[in-house]
């Protein structure tokens, strides 16, 4: 334990132009140096403790299974870089100590030379941002580059995109052109059929909650819609002990099920002291 708190992985994080790459060599003079989405080192204890590894880009398709087994087994040192924070899987990012990277020189260096200059968008989105960049870019050509990029899935994106537009513009695309003709065409289309211009605030679909009823008749061996019928049930002692038996204690109390029978004090036999022990 002592000596995994103190060889414990880092994990630097900053945007392009910050010298990632540069601050994680500083911590490992002769590293062994893997993208994570081409890691495939698997004979952890084979590499020496005083090489380490440096691993790149955390945040873009990483092997994390691979990775994750060796932080665990590798007792040298281990860096990480990455351009952002949220794309590294939790199974990583939550055994690594975290580093900022800092202020991006390059984007000085830059804006000293060209002060009119545009930031530099980082163009890998997820659906979220998708949807909004969608909804509220008016350049139709970068929406598309984006969406044929990121390649965010169809059903997904037009069951959030027809919460905000008028269905009419979704209708064909989802009738005639989805998996029907090539995945490019489909989101040069998609990207197209908005203007970019919305007069109210995004709106993203919320979960339907589970219902917890259906799946307690289905654990009962019921149809998921016989909810109505669970109280006649309950009346026959063997279907209650049945539902003991199935049911987690969530699910009891839901179901207004006692966790244990009730004792009954017999009248033949006199009360004595064992009773209430």
């Amino acid at each position: 334990m002592i000596s995994q708190s103190i060889n414990r992985a880092i994990i630097i994080v900053g945007k392009e132009g910050t010298n990632k790459k540069k601050q994680a060599l500083s911590y490992i003079d002769d590293p062994i140096i893997k993208y994570a989405n081409e890691y495939d080192i698997t004979d952890n204890f084979s590499i020496p403790l005083d090489r380490g590894i440096i691993i790149l880009e955390a945040n873009y398709k990483p092997k994390t299974e691979l990775i994750v087994d060796t932080i665990l087994k590798y007792r040298g040192k281990i860096v990480l870089t990455s351009a952002n924070q949220k794309d590294v899987p939790k199974k990583i990012y939550s055994l690594c100590k975290l580093k900022r990277a800092g202020k991006s020189k390059l984007l000085e260096q830059i804006k000293t030379v060209a002060p009119n200059s545009e930031q530099p968008e980082d163009y890998f989105k997820n659906v979220f941002e998708m949807t909004h960049d969608f909804l509220k870019n008016k350049d139709r050509e970068d929406v598309a580059i984006k969406l044929k990029l990121n390649k965010p899935p169809d059903v997904q994106m037009l069951s959030w995109l027809v919460a905000n537009i008028h269905p009419n513009k979704l209708a064909y695309l989802d009738a005639k052109v989805k998996r029907k003709w090539s995945q490019d065409y489909f989101y040069e289309l998609l990207a197209y059929s908005h203007n970019g211009i919305i007069t109210r605030g995004v709106t993203i679909p919320q979960r339907r909650g589970y219902d917890e009823d259906a799946k307690i008749c289905s654990k009962l061996g019921l149809k998921r819609h016989e909810k109505y019928i669970l109280e006649q049930l309950k009346q026959d002692p063997d279907f209650v002990k049945h539902m003991r038996n199935k049911l987690n204690h969530i699910q009891k109390r839901r179901a207004k099920v006692s966790q244990k029978p009730k004792q009954t004090v017999s009248e033949d036999k006199p009360l004595s002291l064992d009773n209430w022990m």
